[in-house]
């Protein structure tokens, strides 16, 4: 009888999968002013084109008023293909935490931007993916919003799963 037992808790098991409880989400706000200007690395064909690099490295804030140290590097993709003077960017961001800076969130993502700008166009939104951290945010996943607002300031809101 126990062999029998044992293939009808191993079928229920198969059949209804592992139990999962709910995973605890982690919401973070960080906020800055206007960015300055990038660092550009003209690395395609001359003037603005693909291959392109915009690369920045400033001051932001948590929600908890805790210093952030944001750095981005923006690689152009494309231009023009799918948005007329938009052009696609591929976008690697590094947010760190406290005054020591262990504590990371890596951001990746691609978004549409003005072939003629640095940044998104004011009141624009942008999500990307979150791919990883460390320190507390060791192996962090989820999503990133952006938003770019009216009077120049930016908001990114962290959903870590």
């Amino acid at each position: 009888m126990k062999p029998f037992l044992a293939l009808i808790l191993t079928t229920l098991a198969l059949l209804t999968g592992p139990i999962h409880s709910a995973a605890a989400q982690t919401t973070l706000t960080v906020t800055h002013g206007p960015v300055p200007q990038p660092t550009l690395i003209d690395l395609g064909a001359p003037g603005d084109s693909v291959g392109d690099q915009r690369i920045w490295e400033f001051d932001a804030q948590s929600a908890d008023q805790q210093k952030v140290v944001t750095d981005w590097i923006m690689t152009t993709t494309s231009q023009g293909s799918l948005v007329p003077g938009m052009e696609k960017r591929l976008t690697v961001g590094v947010f760190a935490f406290g005054a020591d800076g262990k504590d990371t969130i890596l951001m990746q993502g691609i978004g549409l931007y003005p072939m003629t700008g640095s940044t998104l166009k004011s009141s624009a939104v942008l999500q990307r993916a979150v791919i990883g951290g460390t320190g507390k945010y060791a192996g962090a996943v989820g999503t990133v919003t952006s938003t770019h607002f009216d009077d120049n300031t930016w908001q990114h809101v962290f959903n870590l799963q």
